[in-house]
């Protein structure tokens, strides 16, 4: 996916100014399990090309009537289960068919250019901290090879950014 295609796709409010506290913020009850933010807060590119990423498939596949028990579909349905922006979204869908290889720092790429885009809009990046940690997990759960030798950096890398993200976007204590 072309980092510009995606750029070009996305759609930010003129009116926006990221110095003062926004009304669609989510404020995040610890006891809660299951966060969905309202559809108001998601991205409008998951909206606007469903065809994009793999939420087409998802809304495809849950469409038509299955013949699965209800259980197993339940567990494949969270398996595929993408949390974030649609960046963070894409990166995990490559990780997951092609794999992404660490040895040239392109975990480092990813984390600033989604910092470039948490900072132009951060109310749209509300599952963001998840999305870093699932990237963290999977790639820690992977098998080495050559081309993933520096995996246990990114791991770190996408840990920390996750907490970064995470206390950003927390709610101030007035």
């Amino acid at each position: 996916m072309e980092l510009c295609d995606l750029l070009q796709t996305m759609k930010l409010d003129s009116q926006y100014d990221f110095r003062k506290p926004t009304e669609d913020v989510i404020h995040i009850d610890p006891s809660s399990q299951s966060i969905t933010p309202p559809l108001s807060l998601q991205d409008d590119l998951m909206r606007d090309a469903a065809n994009y990423h793999s939420d087409a498939m998802l809304e495809n596949v849950t469409s038509q009537p299955s013949i699965e028990s209800p259980k197993s579909t339940a567990t494949s349905t969270s398996e595929e289960m993408l949390y974030g922006c649609a960046y963070l979204q894409a990166i995990q869908e490559q990780l997951r068919e092609q794999g992404y290889p660490t040895t040239g720092g392109e975990y480092l790429d990813t984390i600033f250019t989604h910092r470039e885009i948490l900072f132009s809009y951060p109310a749209r990046h509300v599952q963001c901290a998840r999305a870093l940690s699932d990237l963290a997990y999977t790639m820690e759960k992977r098998a080495w090879r050559a081309d993933r030798e520096a995996d246990m950096e990114a791991v770190a890398a996408f840990r920390h950014e996750a907490w970064v993200i995470a206390s950003q976007l927390a709610p101030q204590a007035s």
